[in-house]
């Protein structure tokens, strides 16, 4: 992605495209299509992106394959740029890589005892998961919830998905 690029114009080039690794090579792709073409996570370990992935897909149906890993993973590199939603929720949040990792880790923790998402995801929403270590289970569980929402829903296709027409104050110039 071009440096400087704010959240408005990012969400409006597609639901946050950018530059996947695919298969060695870095490609201009949708988080979707990265999805679909098998992205290697760079941020990330494949064990954390997919732990991410299915949290959020749990709780956005759909996130997983509107490419919500490799959007957080790709987020995740640009650094103090990144677009996640944690950086806007006005929490102090010094480490974005760590704290993705965190969640990430716990989660991976959690699945491996057999739980499902569904009942890690109610589970977190009260804090209630004992081992958890890193920021509160509540408020990763609302991160994460809004990174999948933006992935899934945040333009104008996703609008249209959901049977709502998307009127926008100021439209776009150039399509999603």
């Amino acid at each position: 992605m071009a440096e400087g690029v704010n959240r408005r114009q990012l969400m409006a080039r597609g639901t946050t495209a950018g530059l996947f690794m695919i298969s060695g090579r870095w490609l201009w792709l949708s988080p979707a299509e990265a999805q679909a073409q098998g992205f290697t996570p760079q941020i990330l370990s494949v064990d954390q992106a997919s732990a991410l992935a299915t949290l959020a897909d749990a709780l956005v149906p759909g996130a997983q394959t509107a490419g919500i890993a490799p959007y957080i993973d790709a987020q995740l590199a640009k650094g103090d740029d990144s677009l996640l939603i944690a950086k806007y929720l006005g929490v102090d949040v010094p480490n974005q890589t760590e704290f993705y990792r965190a969640i990430a880790d716990n989660l991976l923790q959690s699945l491996s005892g057999g739980n499902e998402a569904g009942d890690i995801a109610q589970a977190m929403a009260g804090d209630a998961i004992e081992a958890w270590q890193g920021p509160p289970a509540s408020y990763a569980l609302f991160v994460l919830r809004c990174d999948a929402l933006d992935v899934t829903y945040g333009h104008p296709n996703g609008f249209e998905q959901l049977g709502i027409p998307y009127m926008a104050h100021i439209a776009p110039v150039t399509p999603w």
